[in-house]
């Protein structure tokens, strides 16, 4: 299992002493306000999300992360991606993030779920991510538009109405390209204004990096 990091964010695999603080993040009902429809999370089913955590990352190369505040050491929540086997489409993994109450509206959100795309991309090199919530969840739906996801339509199921974003690689990379062609076009114009040579826009993407740079706040919750 591999670990990456962000500017704020620690994403570290799975250890079994996770189980306490994952257990704290899904009998929150405020955090699974969105996710649970019914009867709240009991200890058995956050050993079985645990435990298909593992499962994931063992099978598929991927799965959640656990995401620590690299500041403080803090375990922030879980951000990564998700094999949904039961998703009505061909679209089968999904980028999410549930936090803690505490680290909510700080973004942290987006520059987990930008590392994760950027890791489902260029490392496991798949073909399109996407994520979906109930439609009411407005935070969570402005995570999915900063990530880059395109809105795609709503399902609509017996309980709730679910909405749900995607991009595939070719147009996620495009985007990406974009963005650091504005960063370097900037970048020059403010050497220029200082009277010094004017770098490329080659020059101005170097170190760039990690795509989950924190440059977009937010005011996410969960999914």
């Amino acid at each position: 299992m591999t670990a990456i990091e962000t500017s704020r964010l620690l994403l570290r695999p799975w250890q079994p002493d996770d189980l306490a603080e994952l257990t704290r993040l899904l009998t929150d009902p405020e955090v699974t306000r969105y996710i649970v429809l019914s009867e709240p999370f009991t200890p058995k089913d956050v050993a079985e999300v645990a435990a298909r955590t593992l499962e994931q990352w063992e099978h598929n190369g991927f799965g959640p992360w656990v995401a620590i505040e690299k500041a403080t050491g803090r375990w922030v929540g879980r951000i990564g991606l998700n094999e949904i086997r039961d998703w009505p489409g061909p679209e089968k993994v999904e980028v999410g993030w549930e936090l803690h109450q505490e680290f909510w509206g700080r973004g942290l959100a987006t520059e987990g779920g930008r590392a994760s795309m950027r890791y489902g991309f260029e490392v496991v090199r798949l073909a399109r991510i996407m994520s979906a919530t109930m439609a009411t969840n407005a935070a969570s739906r402005r995570v999915m538009d900063k990530c880059g996801l395109r809105f795609q339509g709503e399902l609509h199921l017996p309980e709730t109405v679910v909405a749900w974003y995607a991009i595939d690689r070719v147009h996620w990379l495009a985007s990406q390209a974009s963005h650091l062609d504005r960063v370097g076009a900037q970048e020059g114009r403010q050497v220029a204004a200082v009277g010094l040579p004017v770098p490329s826009v080659e020059a101005g993407r170097i170190g760039l990096g990690v795509g989950a740079t924190g440059l977009v706040g937010g005011d996410e919750m969960v999914k």
